[in-house]
């Protein structure tokens, strides 16, 4: 039975996250493939900010059999949930709204790599060590968002804004070993 739900749910999963990206809802991070404000398409909340970014971590995983397992960890900028406000924009804003979405690839990396170098995942609790990782990776990029929203103000520390952009592409960079969103997992 357990064995029939963890195949099944990567199946769902994959089927729902599927409807999205052919329904226009979701970018998946790509290096070299910044946001417009064209993504921006949801309405704007009534509060004092420009724009805001809708983004969140999604997870596959396919057991293959008793020894490995196909996961999926990707980075995702929801369209119809990221607002503008369109007399407030810039280009400015538009670079500190990327950088939130850049800050999920960041953890998506940091998510992958604990995946990747834990030993102790096999078959029977692969969904319960990688959901207890997921909200671990959840709480410190959360953490990581307000820290980087406080320091730049919002963008509106421009000095801040520059030295926060330049951090966070060159923490990206350092985990460049676990850049691939798809990797096989071998079960110990």
């Amino acid at each position: 039975m357990l064995r029939n739900l963890l195949f099944l749910m990567p199946v769902l999963i994959f089927i729902f996250s599927s409807f999205l990206l052919y329904n226009n809802d979701i970018i998946i991070w790509e290096q070299g493939r910044a946001l417009t404000w064209n993504d921006f398409k949801g309405k704007p909340a009534k509060r004092f900010a420009a724009a805001s970014t809708s983004y969140d971590i999604i997870k596959t995983i396919n057991v293959l059999n008793k020894e490995a397992a196909i996961i999926k960890v990707q980075a995702v900028f929801f369209c119809n949930k990221s607002w503008k406000k369109k007399s407030w924009i810039s280009d400015f804003i538009l670079t500190h709204e990327q950088r939130h979405f850049d800050i999920v690839e960041l953890f998506s990396r940091k998510y992958r790599k604990l995946l990747i170098e834990n030993k102790d995942i096999s078959i029977d609790n692969i969904e319960i060590i990688s959901d207890s990782l997921y909200s671990i990776i959840d709480i410190e990029m959360d953490n990581y968002h307000n820290k980087y929203d406080d320091e730049t103000e919002g963008s509106m520390n421009s000095n801040q804004q520059i030295i926060w952009n330049s951090n966070i592409l060159l923490e990206i960079k350092k985990l460049n070993k676990f850049k691939d969103t798809e990797f096989t997992l071998r079960f110990n």
